[in-house]
């Protein structure tokens, strides 16, 4: 019996008619070149229940048709897409193609939890000087995250660029000053002095501070079943420590 739904992992041209049940994991609107007030096209991470992740597009001429009837975290029957070459600097997954909406394109959301969310939650322990960098003769703003895991034994270091600095900011200036629990979503893995770090990626990925979440709330028992103290004090470094990372 053939498989009702495609895997993303499988996906590629020229073939249109593919099947899929997927979340969508991540939606944002990119804005146009010229006039910020106009969208230009709306992007999505599709995920499905084999954890691949693509890139999908629905183009301007077609925004009025999809935009308001995908949500994001909601998990929808697609159907028919051009598949193109994932390029550029900015790509938000590692998949060799995109997908296209089309005119055809089906989008049917339904009721079920089975595709997972992909989370990394990390309790936030330090944040670095924010700093500025010098990129295409603009300045570019960084601040770097420090996140441990629930027994204190694991920690990784995240960097954060441009408009991911100004919602660490909002967070810090609500006065919250104990330690919280983070949760980021679609973060590249780096490599820096032989340590693992995280970097967003722009636009796709979302950073959320104590979040209403369930896998929130069993991360923040477990701590007090070990016994782990997660409301010390959040540590804001005056100096920054870091050698810079290099921008992609």
């Amino acid at each position: 019996m053939p498989h009702l739904f495609d895997m993303i992992s499988k996906m590629h041209p020229p073939r249109e008619a593919w099947r899929l049940k997927v979340r969508v994991l991540r939606l944002w609107v990119v804005p146009s070149f010229g006039n910020h007030e106009v969208s230009n096209s709306m992007e999505m991470i599709l995920l499905d229940e084999h954890c691949g992740k693509i890139q999908a597009t629905v183009k301007k001429p077609l925004l009025n048709r999809f935009r308001d009837h995908i949500v994001e975290g909601q998990v929808y029957r697609m159907a028919y897409f051009t598949v193109v070459s994932n390029h550029g600097s900015y790509r938000a997954t590692s998949h060799e193609f995109r997908l296209v909406f089309l005119h055809q394109t089906t989008v049917v959301a339904i009721d079920e939890d089975v595709i997972p969310k992909t989370y990394v939650i990390g309790l936030l322990t330090s944040v670095e000087e924010e700093k500025e960098y010098a990129k295409e003769e603009k300045f570019v703003k960084m601040i770097v995250l420090e996140l441990t895991s629930k027994d204190f034994i694991l920690t990784v270091r995240c960097a954060l660029f441009g408009d991911y600095v100004n919602q660490v900011n909002h967070f810090l200036a609500s006065g919250y000053v104990e330690q919280p629990v983070v949760v980021i979503q679609l973060a590249k893995v780096k490599f820096f002095r032989g340590q693992v770090g995280l970097q967003n990626v722009m636009y796709a990925t979302q950073i959320l501070f104590n979040p209403d979440l369930s896998e929130v709330v069993e991360f923040m028992q477990s701590m007090v079943e070990q016994g782990v103290n997660g409301t010390q004090p959040l540590f804001i470094a005056n100096e920054g420590k870091l050698s810079p990372w290099k921008m992609i």
